[in-house]
């Protein structure tokens, strides 16, 4: 369990495996906000008003129920960061799932931050 958030702040929870891998991919820019924003969310929490849902099926075959999403930089950031909505019995709280580009270009083959979440999620 994470430890207790600012108000209007959910708590949330990393690992450093998939974390260290997803911005071991990431340019400088990317590894950039994704370090700054784990530090503010481990700190505080993940402000509430920058959650969005994701969508449960997405329209590249990614399937996320329940998962939630933060832009980077916020408000509309290039970048994005997927979380598992976990409730448990001490309460409700946020578990890191990946980070990455939210769309790339058509012809790329370079997963998303959605693809990442969907692989991690289904392992």
């Amino acid at each position: 369990m994470p430890q207790r958030p600012r108000p209007g702040h959910a708590p949330v929870v990393f690992a450093d495996d998939p974390f260290n891998e997803d911005i071991a991919r990431a340019g400088s820019s990317g590894r950039a906000a994704a370090e700054t924003a784990r530090q503010r969310y481990e700190r505080d929490g993940v402000p509430i008003d920058e959650l969005r849902h994701v969508q449960d099926e997405g329209p590249d075959g990614t399937i996320l129920p329940g998962c939630l999403k933060v832009y980077l930089p916020p408000p509309d950031g290039r970048f994005g960061m997927v979380f598992a909505l976990v409730i448990g019995e001490t309460g409700a709280w946020l578990r890191y799932l990946a980070f990455g580009v939210r769309h790339h270009p058509k012809d790329s083959h370079t997963p998303t931050v959605y693809e990442l979440a969907h692989r991690r999620l289904h392992a």
